[in-house]
């Protein structure tokens, strides 16, 4: 369910970005990744790995660093996609989708033992 609000969330931010703003496709995709991975940290370090308290701005920018990685897998996809397509609304979709999906296990992985690792072992 995290990775689907994600996706909402960063399709939504990138459409606002490009469509609205007039952002290019790339400045909008990298603005919609940080604010989707701003969400995603919260929801899982709330309800996925169940940590107490606000998180820190460590915490947070660790889990930016590391699902960078997922989400620099994230955008190349994304960018092949559109540089094969038109940059029409379905492409723009199509092209989150094909990166969202090529990333999420790893994203998962990296959230899993690398960011929430030590509180999860200490309960």
């Amino acid at each position: 369910m995290v990775g689907a609000l994600g996706f909402v969330t960063d399709f939504s931010m990138l459409y606002l970005g490009v469509k609205v703003l007039g952002l290019g496709t790339v400045s909008g995709r990298l603005l919609s990744f940080v604010i989707a991975a701003t969400v995603t940290w919260k929801v899982n370090r709330h309800f996925t790995f169940v940590q107490q308290g606000q998180g820190s701005l460590r915490e947070w920018a660790q889990y930016l660093l590391l699902t960078s990685l997922g989400g620099g897998i994230n955008v190349i996809v994304y960018t092949i996609w559109l540089w094969l397509t038109d940059h029409s609304t379905l492409n723009l979709f199509l092209a989150v989708a094909a990166g969202s999906a090529v990333a999420l296990m790893f994203n998962f992985a990296m959230s899993k033992y690398a960011v929430f690792t030590r509180r999860q072992a200490a309960s």
